[in-house]
Protein backbone atom coordinates (compact mmCIF):
# COMPACT_ATOMS: atom_id res chain seq x y z
CA UNK A 1 0.00 0.00 0.00
CA UNK A 2 1.08 3.35 -0.84
CA UNK A 3 2.22 5.71 2.08
CA UNK A 4 2.60 9.43 0.81
CA UNK A 5 2.43 12.41 3.11
CA UNK A 6 3.40 15.77 3.43
CA UNK A 7 3.45 16.46 7.27
CA UNK A 8 2.45 19.74 9.00
CA UNK A 9 2.77 18.89 12.51
CA UNK A 10 4.32 16.71 14.47
CA UNK A 11 2.43 12.96 14.29
CA UNK A 12 0.57 12.49 11.12
CA UNK A 13 -1.04 9.59 11.85
CA UNK A 14 -2.87 8.72 15.81
CA UNK A 15 -0.71 11.22 17.59
CA UNK A 16 -2.37 13.88 19.66
CA UNK A 17 0.93 14.80 21.94
CA UNK A 18 4.41 14.91 22.06
CA UNK A 19 4.75 14.55 26.04
CA UNK A 20 7.47 17.05 26.93
CA UNK A 21 7.09 18.21 23.46
CA UNK A 22 5.53 22.28 23.65
CA UNK A 23 4.99 24.04 20.90
CA UNK A 24 6.94 26.78 18.65
CA UNK A 25 6.82 28.29 15.58
CA UNK A 26 9.43 28.79 12.77
CA UNK A 27 10.72 32.18 12.69
CA UNK A 28 9.44 32.65 9.27
CA UNK A 29 5.93 30.95 9.98
CA UNK A 30 2.74 33.33 9.13
CA UNK A 31 -0.01 31.79 11.05
CA UNK A 32 -2.56 34.30 9.65
CA UNK A 33 -1.40 33.74 5.98
CA UNK A 34 -3.33 31.80 3.34
CA UNK A 35 -0.45 29.17 2.85
CA UNK A 36 1.57 29.88 6.41
CA UNK A 37 4.40 27.49 4.87
CA UNK A 38 4.80 29.70 1.55
CA UNK A 39 7.82 31.44 2.13
CA UNK A 40 11.02 31.27 -0.33
CA UNK A 41 12.66 28.00 -0.79
CA UNK A 42 10.14 26.09 2.13
CA UNK A 43 8.26 24.71 -1.20
CA UNK A 44 10.58 22.60 -3.37
CA UNK A 45 9.64 20.60 -6.23
CA UNK A 46 11.41 17.42 -5.49
CA UNK A 47 14.04 15.97 -7.75
CA UNK A 48 12.83 12.58 -7.42
CA UNK A 49 9.21 10.83 -6.75
CA UNK A 50 9.59 10.08 -2.96
CA UNK A 51 7.84 7.12 -3.61
CA UNK A 52 10.41 4.07 -1.44
CA UNK A 53 12.11 3.61 -4.34
CA UNK A 54 15.58 4.43 -5.14
CA UNK A 55 15.72 4.32 -8.62
CA UNK A 56 15.62 7.18 -9.87
CA UNK A 57 17.90 9.62 -11.18
CA UNK A 58 18.60 11.21 -7.56
CA UNK A 59 20.19 8.25 -6.48
CA UNK A 60 22.61 7.65 -8.72
CA UNK A 61 24.53 10.75 -8.43
CA UNK A 62 28.21 10.53 -7.97
CA UNK A 63 27.80 12.72 -5.09
CA UNK A 64 25.73 10.28 -2.79
CA UNK A 65 26.91 9.81 0.39
CA UNK A 66 26.29 5.88 1.85
CA UNK A 67 27.01 5.14 5.52
CA UNK A 68 25.62 1.91 7.61
CA UNK A 69 24.77 1.98 10.86
CA UNK A 70 22.47 -0.48 12.80
CA UNK A 71 20.73 -2.50 10.73
CA UNK A 72 19.90 0.53 7.96
CA UNK A 73 22.24 1.64 4.93
CA UNK A 74 21.64 5.38 4.83
CA UNK A 75 22.49 7.19 1.13
CA UNK A 76 22.06 11.11 1.40
CA UNK A 77 22.24 13.25 -1.73
CA UNK A 78 22.49 17.45 -1.11
CA UNK A 79 20.79 19.32 -3.66
CA UNK A 80 21.15 23.11 -3.16
CA UNK A 81 17.88 23.48 -1.64
CA UNK A 82 16.97 20.52 -0.43
CA UNK A 83 18.24 17.31 1.55
CA UNK A 84 17.40 13.51 0.08
CA UNK A 85 17.27 10.74 2.88
CA UNK A 86 17.22 6.83 1.26
CA UNK A 87 16.74 4.49 4.29
CA UNK A 88 17.27 0.56 4.10
CA UNK A 89 16.20 -1.20 6.72
CA UNK A 90 16.67 -4.92 7.41
CA UNK A 91 13.88 -5.77 10.27
CA UNK A 92 11.97 -9.35 10.10
CA UNK A 93 9.50 -7.92 13.36
CA UNK A 94 7.73 -5.65 12.19
CA UNK A 95 5.88 -4.63 15.17
CA UNK A 96 4.75 -1.17 17.23
CA UNK A 97 3.85 -0.09 20.72
CA UNK A 98 0.39 1.67 20.86
CA UNK A 99 -0.98 3.94 23.58
CA UNK A 100 -1.61 6.96 24.92
CA UNK A 101 -0.53 9.20 22.21
CA UNK A 102 2.21 10.37 22.93
CA UNK A 103 6.20 10.73 21.08
CA UNK A 104 7.14 7.31 22.54
CA UNK A 105 4.74 5.55 19.96
CA UNK A 106 6.96 6.54 17.33
CA UNK A 107 10.08 6.40 19.12
CA UNK A 108 9.19 2.70 20.59
CA UNK A 109 8.27 1.61 17.48
CA UNK A 110 10.34 0.37 14.39
CA UNK A 111 11.32 3.76 13.11
CA UNK A 112 13.95 5.76 11.99
CA UNK A 113 15.26 9.00 13.17
CA UNK A 114 17.66 11.26 11.81
CA UNK A 115 19.10 14.68 13.52
CA UNK A 116 20.30 18.24 12.15
CA UNK A 117 22.56 20.47 13.51
CA UNK A 118 21.81 23.48 11.07
CA UNK A 119 24.44 26.04 12.08
CA UNK A 120 27.10 23.55 12.94
CA UNK A 121 27.65 25.48 16.30
CA UNK A 122 28.48 21.90 17.81
CA UNK A 123 26.87 22.79 21.50
CA UNK A 124 27.17 20.11 24.54
CA UNK A 125 23.20 19.74 24.06
CA UNK A 126 20.73 20.32 21.80
CA UNK A 127 19.85 24.44 21.40
CA UNK A 128 18.62 26.58 18.76
CA UNK A 129 19.03 25.05 14.82
CA UNK A 130 19.24 21.68 15.82
CA UNK A 131 16.47 19.04 14.79
CA UNK A 132 15.22 15.82 15.34
CA UNK A 133 12.59 13.82 12.90
CA UNK A 134 12.01 10.53 13.42
CA UNK A 135 9.45 8.07 11.01
CA UNK A 136 8.08 5.06 12.15
CA UNK A 137 7.81 2.01 10.22
CA UNK A 138 3.80 2.50 10.20
CA UNK A 139 4.35 6.45 9.08
CA UNK A 140 3.78 7.74 12.45
CA UNK A 141 6.08 10.41 12.73
CA UNK A 142 7.86 12.75 15.20
CA UNK A 143 9.99 16.04 14.49
CA UNK A 144 11.26 18.29 17.45
CA UNK A 145 13.54 21.25 17.02
CA UNK A 146 15.77 23.11 19.89
CA UNK A 147 16.39 23.08 23.26
CA UNK A 148 14.75 20.16 25.01
CA UNK A 149 13.35 18.66 21.64
CA UNK A 150 10.55 20.98 21.89
CA UNK A 151 7.86 20.88 19.05
CA UNK A 152 8.77 21.84 15.49
CA UNK A 153 6.35 22.75 12.75
CA UNK A 154 7.54 21.49 9.29
CA UNK A 155 6.53 20.78 5.80
CA UNK A 156 8.48 17.84 4.01
CA UNK A 157 7.88 14.78 1.90
CA UNK A 158 8.64 11.13 3.11
CA UNK A 159 7.32 7.38 1.58
CA UNK A 160 7.26 4.29 3.76
CA UNK A 161 7.62 1.04 1.59
CA UNK A 162 7.48 -2.12 2.86
CA UNK A 163 10.13 -5.02 0.86
CA UNK A 164 8.26 -7.59 -1.30
CA UNK A 165 8.10 -11.21 -0.86
CA UNK A 166 8.68 -11.51 -4.79
CA UNK A 167 11.94 -9.67 -4.74
CA UNK A 168 13.29 -11.01 -1.74
CA UNK A 169 12.86 -8.32 0.36
CA UNK A 170 10.89 -9.44 3.16
CA UNK A 171 12.87 -8.72 5.87
CA UNK A 172 13.75 -4.89 4.41
CA UNK A 173 11.55 -1.70 5.03
CA UNK A 174 12.59 1.19 3.11
CA UNK A 175 11.86 5.08 3.92
CA UNK A 176 12.59 7.97 1.44
CA UNK A 177 12.62 11.69 2.58
CA UNK A 178 12.81 14.86 1.18
CA UNK A 179 13.12 18.34 3.36
CA UNK A 180 13.85 21.37 2.31
CA UNK A 181 16.85 23.47 3.31
CA UNK A 182 14.98 26.47 3.99
CA UNK A 183 13.08 24.90 6.97
CA UNK A 184 16.04 24.79 8.99
CA UNK A 185 17.91 27.69 7.78
CA UNK A 186 20.25 25.85 6.15
CA UNK A 187 22.17 27.72 2.82
CA UNK A 188 23.52 25.98 0.24
CA UNK A 189 26.95 26.45 1.11
CA UNK A 190 26.82 25.49 4.71
CA UNK A 191 28.31 22.49 6.27
CA UNK A 192 25.65 20.80 8.64
CA UNK A 193 26.07 17.89 11.75
CA UNK A 194 24.22 15.21 11.12
CA UNK A 195 23.43 11.56 13.62
CA UNK A 196 21.54 8.81 12.99
CA UNK A 197 19.39 6.43 15.15
CA UNK A 198 17.49 3.34 14.50
CA UNK A 199 14.75 1.77 16.70
CA UNK A 200 13.90 -1.84 16.52
CA UNK A 201 11.15 -3.29 18.48
CA UNK A 202 11.28 -7.28 18.52
CA UNK A 203 8.76 -8.27 20.78
CA UNK A 204 5.60 -8.08 19.72
CA UNK A 205 3.64 -7.38 23.16
CA UNK A 206 1.94 -4.04 23.20
CA UNK A 207 3.70 -3.08 26.52
CA UNK A 208 6.37 -0.08 26.90
CA UNK A 209 9.09 -2.13 28.64
CA UNK A 210 12.69 -1.24 27.80
CA UNK A 211 13.47 -4.81 26.61
CA UNK A 212 11.42 -4.85 23.86
CA UNK A 213 12.69 -2.12 21.77
CA UNK A 214 16.58 -1.33 21.37
CA UNK A 215 18.07 1.95 19.90
CA UNK A 216 20.98 2.00 17.98
CA UNK A 217 23.07 5.06 16.44
CA UNK A 218 25.58 5.82 13.97
CA UNK A 219 29.59 5.34 14.82
CA UNK A 220 31.66 7.12 11.96
CA UNK A 221 34.99 6.63 11.91
CA UNK A 222 35.17 5.28 15.72
CA UNK A 223 33.14 8.48 16.70
CA UNK A 224 29.94 7.72 18.30
CA UNK A 225 27.29 10.35 17.00
CA UNK A 226 25.10 11.02 19.97
CA UNK A 227 21.55 12.71 18.84
CA UNK A 228 21.61 14.56 22.67
CA UNK A 229 25.27 15.99 21.90
CA UNK A 230 25.25 17.62 18.87
CA UNK A 231 29.05 18.10 19.65
CA UNK A 232 29.89 14.38 18.38
CA UNK A 233 27.65 14.96 15.26
CA UNK A 234 29.06 14.22 11.81
CA UNK A 235 29.78 16.80 9.30
CA UNK A 236 27.91 16.60 5.73
CA UNK A 237 29.85 18.94 3.67
CA UNK A 238 28.11 21.54 1.10
CA UNK A 239 31.08 20.87 -1.30
CA UNK A 240 30.88 17.20 -2.71
CA UNK A 241 28.41 16.52 0.01
CA UNK A 242 30.80 14.48 1.70
CA UNK A 243 30.62 12.87 5.29
CA UNK A 244 32.64 14.02 7.22
CA UNK A 245 34.12 13.14 11.23
CA UNK A 246 34.41 17.05 12.18
CA UNK A 247 38.42 16.69 12.94
CA UNK A 248 38.40 15.65 9.17
CA UNK A 249 36.18 18.69 8.44
CA UNK A 250 38.26 21.06 10.16
CA UNK A 251 41.28 19.29 8.07
CA UNK A 252 39.76 20.04 4.76
CA UNK A 253 39.32 24.28 6.07
CA UNK A 254 43.06 24.33 6.37
CA UNK A 255 43.48 23.14 2.89
CA UNK A 256 42.04 25.59 1.23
Amino acid sequence: MKIYAIVLCVLLIALVSLGACQPVQNSKWDPDSANPFDFDGNMVRPEAVIDGYDNDELWQSPNKVTVEYADTVVSIVRKSNAIYLFFKVRDNTPFRYVGSGAAEEVTHSDSVEFYFDAKLSRTAAPSAGDYQINLGRDSRTRICAGAGWIKWMAMYMFEVREGSVMDNEEEYYYVEAMLPLAQMGIGANDAIGMAFGQVDRSVDINNDLPGYFTWRGLTFEGVFADPQKPNTYVVLTADGNKLLTYQQYLDTLQTK
